[in-house]
């Protein structure tokens, strides 16, 4: 654990749709506590409550860490969704009409200074590019590295880091690695053929993430051989994603449907893993989010299978250099990337 007495102190803060995580690094850049504080984001309520959540986070972390508040340098803060480079919130169907075009940088600051009383630095960055930055470092700490972060969950969020720094782009929104477009086959006769949430059809997110789930079990449900699937039992409210939360867990205990699901949706993973390493060339490619999360055993099948399929279209030597391999840095990759960015901010103004 670092000692937050010996120098400045980063605080990270992961901004969730439910949570708000926290931890921090100190100027070594290892992190304060082996794990984080987490208190509701409140982001349902409209983002002036999020920020509020922010304060109570940064005040309850620093007070259990004991760390004066002269020794805070500057705070990280990461979001999921569009958002530009300065943390204004671009609009999205599953956030809070009010967080479109919200200055999330710039109210978050604004209100901590109020409540310390005192003026420092913050950073945004997307949650994915976060969680890159940290997995980067982890794994690469001298910065050499030219890496490439998928993490597949609700959608498919990414994160492109070289030598040591975010690809954020012109804007902040580089690295959407979800919406690279690859060709896929449907899963099965009648499931829709692709189908993004931001207006596209072929998106890799249209394949390999919840809301694909969601789009594709109306008709696995319906083809002859699994009609009587455990799935179809599930009912009440909203059921197409209550059974699509379910396919992980059934996949895990070796489901004949669920982990079909599963190897198609890994092969499409490998094939977005061809266009990232045609485009960036890189070192490594990490898998993270919750796709890698349903046991040893699940994970070791869907990491040979985006394995096999990357080396079938991959050119000889990114078939035979390029590492794929598991997200090792855990649910504090984004508050710790956070902080790392406000460390890197920090230091690039010097």
């Amino acid at each position: 654990m670092a000692n937050p007495a010996a120098g400045a102190v980063f605080v990270g803060v992961d901004v969730g749709g439910t949570k708000i995580g926290l931890n921090g690094i100190g100027e070594d850049r290892r992190p304060i506590s082996p794990a984080w504080i987490e208190v509701p984001s409140h982001s349902h309520l409209g983002p002036q409550d999020t920020v509020k959540q922010i304060v109570v986070g940064v005040r309850e972390f620093i007070e259990k860490s004991r760390i004066p508040p002269d020794r805070v340098a500057g705070v990280g803060i990461d979001s999921p969704g569009p958002a530009d480079i300065d943390g204004r919130i671009q609009r999205s169907a599953n956030m809070h009409p009010a967080w479109e075009d919200f200055h999330l940088r710039e109210e978050a600051q604004r209100a901590l200074a109020a409540s310390i009383g005192r003026t420092f630095p913050v950073t945004y960055e997307n949650d994915c590019n976060a969680a890159a930055l940290w997995e980067s470092y982890t794994g690469n700490p001298a910065g050499t590295e030219v890496m490439a972060l998928m993490a597949p969950g609700t959608g498919l969020g990414g994160g492109i880091v070289i030598r040591g720094h975010l690809l954020r782009g012109a804007r902040g929104m580089g690295g959407e690695l979800g919406h690279i477009e690859i060709v896929h086959p449907p899963f099965c006769p009648g499931a829709p053929a692709g189908g993004c949430g931001c207006g596209q059809v072929h998106c890799t997110e249209a394949y390999a993430s919840m809301a694909a789930l969601v789009k594709l079990l109306p008709a696995a449900l319906e083809q002859p051989q699994w009609k009587n699937h455990p799935l179809s039992q599930i009912q009440g409210d909203d059921v197409w994603r209550k059974r699509a939360y379910q396919v992980r867990g059934l996949a895990a205990k070796g489901d004949e449907l669920c982990r079909a699901i599963f190897d198609w949706q890994s092969q499409a993973i490998g094939k977005l893993c061809r266009q990232v390493a045609d485009t960036i060339d890189p070192h490594r490619i990490v898998i993270g989010g919750g796709f890698i999360e349903g046991g040893a055993a699940l994970t070791e099948r869907i990491m040979g299978i985006v394995r096999e399929t990357f080396r079938k279209l991959a050119f000889k030597k990114h078939a035979s250099d390029v590492v794929i391999e598991t997200a090792a840095a855990g649910d504090q990759a984004g508050c710790l990337g956070a902080a790392l960015s406000a460390w890197q901010s920090a230091h690039s103004a010097r």
